[in-house]
């Protein structure tokens, strides 16, 4: 399989036919999703940014950032996937219909002596874990939340601040999730987790039905701009839950035309970089250490890669120095274009990634990507500054330089 390099950036095309893999990932799924969130008190729809004279700058017509950093006063999009995810465990542990019900009723006091002893459990490397630490204590359930080692104070302490009970381990994230399988399973507690193994499906799958209302939304605020479709479409991808929502909904939302889909991966935890290329499902294993701790992940969720090996046009591994480069990018915007505050697991990624392929020796690889001055590119800006020293180390320290 042929490799193209840039930079120490790897990329190698997607093999499949670009059918949907699914039967739920749908635009009708998505419009129920969303009438449940307009009855969350919290929810308001994330902005979508046009950053035009990065366009311009790139040599493409558009660049859509859709703006997760402010989601719920969270700080990232994960308390998305959380709501949804727990919100349909409840309905099937008290036999109703989310479609029949509105976020209040999961907040009575009649549903709430129901489920007040209900603990809910996850593995994370921030962002989930903080909004199932929301949701909990929305509900007034225990949360208890595991982190891999070398997990940041700060977010540790974001997901205590909203109640969660936290442990940080002494093995890499994959390992953790095996040690809260257990835990969850010797106390009868609820396992929420966005990574889908075996027969652990139905819960994963819900969380990324809920990751939907982020591309409906995001679909919308195009059309309200001006944009019938964007042409390519971006995601970021550690387990691939979110990545598996994206994809399946824009597919569906544009049968006849799909985006070009690319999936960015961290260089030493590529795990859908090396299933392409081995020609099946393969995890990674080691450290995974990466500033993109979000996606530190050696494990494929196995649901997400049915239909991502189908629909993904391509996939590139990207070293550290690439967010890094995104973030400041983001944070001195060109122009009258509006400033973003990206973590290392946001849109960095992908803007640090078109930033050098509009390079001399980026050519190889922007053609390969089917980029050009009509094309209008959307990325996910999935966290804000979740990790408040990495940043400034980054944005003003020059942490991680682009080599020469």
């Amino acid at each position: 399989m042929n490799i193209i390099e840039l930079k120490e950036c790897k990329m190698i095309n997607g093999t499949g036919d670009g059918t949907n893999q699914n039967d739920f990932l749908t635009v009708q799924t998505a419009e129920e999703v969303s009438r449940f969130f307009r009855t969350v008190e919290e929810y308001l729809p994330s902005s979508l940014v046009s950053l035009d004279n990065l366009a311009e700058r790139l040599g493409i017509k558009k660049v859509y950032v859709k703006d997760e950093s402010n989601r719920m006063g969270l700080n990232a999009f994960k308390v998305i996937g959380g709501l949804y995810g727990i919100s349909k465990i409840l309905c099937d542990e008290l036999k109703v219909d989310l479609n029949e019900i509105d976020f209040d009723y999961l907040l009575s006091s009649d549903v709430h002596e129901k489920i007040k002893d209900f603990v809910f459990i996850s593995a994370t490397d921030g962002n989930h874990g903080k909004g199932i630490a929301w949701m909990a204590k929305k509900l007034g359930c225990k949360c208890v939340i595991y982190m891999p080692k070398n997990t940041v104070a700060s977010r540790v302490e974001a997901i205590e601040s909203l109640g969660g009970t936290v442990h940080v381990t002494d093995v890499n994230y994959d390992d953790t999730l095996r040690q809260v399988e257990k835990i969850s399973n010797e106390n009868n507690w609820y396992h929420v987790q966005d990574q889908a193994w075996d027969d652990y499906i139905e819960i994963p799958n819900w969380i990324s039905e809920g990751y939907m209302l982020i591309a409906h939304e995001a679909r919308e605020q195009m059309l309200e701009d001006g944009t019938t479709a964007p042409t390519h479409i971006m995601t970021q991808a550690g387990a691939g839950s979110f990545a598996f929502g994206i994809a399946g909904y824009f597919t569906d939302a544009y049968k006849e035309n799909k985006p070009h889909m690319t999936i960015l991966e961290p260089e030493n935890a590529a795990c859908y970089f090396e299933s392409v290329r081995k020609g099946s499902y393969t995890t990674v294993s080691g450290d995974l250490e990466t500033i993109m701790a979000g996606l530190s992940v050696g494990e494929p969720n196995t649901e997400a890669w049915k239909t991502l090996q189908s629909v993904t046009d391509a996939y590139i591994t990207l070293p550290d120095y690439v967010s890094a480069r995104g973030m400041r990018v983001l944070s001195s915007p060109l122009g009258d274009d509006q400033r973003i505050i990206s973590g290392e697991s946001g849109a960095a990624n992908a803007v640090g990634l078109l930033s050098l392929l509009n390079c001399a020796d980026g050519k190889k690889m922007r053609d390969a990507l089917q980029l050009n001055e009509e094309s209008v590119v959307l990325v996910f800006n999935t966290e804000g500054n979740t990790d408040p020293e990495g940043f400034e180390n980054i944005i003003w320290g020059g942490h991680y330089p682009t080599p020469s």
